[in-house]
């Protein structure tokens, strides 16, 4: 079965924003044994968004269709439609209620007109409720296709599209992995992929980046005995740079590890201002080995909470493996957890040098009473440099579990 993917929204369009509703969307449907045919951002447009719907439908059984749910006059998504399936727009008081209810409740201010734009349905669709939102999607069905209608913003996108599964119909039984990498490039994989690809005709192989951890190949096939064969042969091939062969995110197989060694950890950031601690505090259930971090972003909160040497910041610089080391080691007393994770770098575009130019990047890992520090280059905004720095200490701390570094 065939998936089409239409994004609209003048913000993606005009690069305000940076889709990800694309690639989320595409993996899932990839992951449940669909050929996703194209992926189309149009821009907030009765003309573009109509001509892509024939376009999508004419090739694709099922055609998904994000953003144009809001309140705004911009969003014109269900009028659309409609008007291309020749369906009536029907207004939904009992939802217009608990909307203007919930909105007096949270604000205590008069609801704005603008959000009866939120109670229209399209004549003989299914509901999609939106447990992260007020706009609710929608479920349609042809004669010959299926659309689904789904909020924009990535995180209400996600819950209505889990109740759209309800409603879906699925190609026949397939399975599926997902192999992850850790340094590793594409093309690298890619060699070996290929080779697999000749070996097992019936298999589905995509392969896909995940931009700060590395490549992922996606395995897709009818036979389940097939998709374990191939793991295993994957894992001859890569064992040591491979992290999961069941789709988890990288810091999702940290964090288990943590928990299986009964280990605590903690972190002490510089330049990426947070970030690390965003990464783990991602993971359900990590407080019980995540007790806190710290953005220690002045010379004096490093010296102050994390006991970081006057005369280390004075003949190193904050940028700089010796500061990592005390970071490393100040947050793990700070904290008093068994390990302990620090990073301080120029994340730019300011701050660089000849000698230390923006991107150059320093982090620590203490396990116990051992610390290993490393220096990194790293291209790319402010943005960029930030997330690249904190992906990398996850990536060091699994490679360091991975070669049993911690046991003495």
């Amino acid at each position: 079965m065939k998936a089409a993917i239409l994004l609209t929204g003048d913000e993606i369009t005009k690069g305000i924003v940076k889709d990800s509703n694309g690639g989320y969307l595409a993996e899932r449907l990839t992951a449940l044994g669909f050929e996703v045919q194209s992926i189309v951002v149009v821009p907030d447009s009765r003309e573009f968004i109509k001509r892509e719907i024939r376009s999508a439908l004419d090739r694709a059984n099922l055609l998904l269709i994000t953003g144009g749910l809001g309140s705004t006059f911009d969003d014109i998504t269900l009028q659309t439609v409609a008007d291309y399936l020749g369906r009536e727009l029907l207004y939904d008081s009992n939802y217009y209620s608990a909307l203007v209810e919930s909105f007096t409740r949270r604000f205590s201010r008069e609801a704005p007109k603008g959000l009866k734009r939120q109670a229209f349905v399209i004549q003989d669709s299914v509901q999609l409720p939106n447990s992260s939102g007020s706009a609710r999607g929608a479920f349609i069905k042809t004669d010959n296709n299926e659309i689904v209608i789904l909020p924009g913003p990535p995180m209400e996108m996600e819950a209505v599209f889990k109740e759209a599964l309800k409603h879906i119909s699925l190609p026949s039984v397939s399975y599926s992995r997902t192999i992850g990498f850790v340094d590793l490039t594409e093309p690298e994989v890619e060699d070996f992929t290929e080779q697999m690809l000749s070996k097992f005709p019936g298999v589905k192989f995509v392969t896909r980046v995940r931009y700060y951890s590395g490549p992922t190949v996606i395995l897709t096939a009818n036979d389940e005995s097939v998709l374990e064969e191939l793991c295993h042969l994957f894992t001859d091939r890569w064992k040591k740079y491979i992290y999961t062969t069941t789709g988890e995110e990288l810091v999702q197989v940290v964090v288990r590890e943590l928990r299986n060694r009964n280990l605590t950890v903690s972190v002490a950031e510089s330049c990426s201002g947070g970030r690390l601690s965003a990464i783990f505090t991602s993971v359900s259930g990590v407080s019980a080995l995540f007790p806190g971090g710290i953005v220690s972003y002045s010379d004096e909160v490093k010296m102050s909470l994390l006991n970081v040497n006057e005369s280390t910041l004075k003949q190193y610089g904050a940028v700089s493996e010796e500061v990592a080391f005390e970071m490393a080691a100040g947050t793990r007393i700070l904290f008093g957890t068994d390990v302990g994770l620090s990073i301080t770098g120029i994340a730019g575009p300011s701050g660089g040098s000849d000698s230390k130019p923006v991107g150059l990047v320093c982090s620590g890992v203490r396990i116990g009473s051992s610390i290993k520090t490393y220096t990194d280059r790293f291209r790319g905004d402010r943005e960029t440099i930030q997330l690249r720095g904190a992906n990398a200490v996850i990536k060091k701390l699994w490679r360091l579990f991975w070669n049993e570094y911690y046991i003495e």
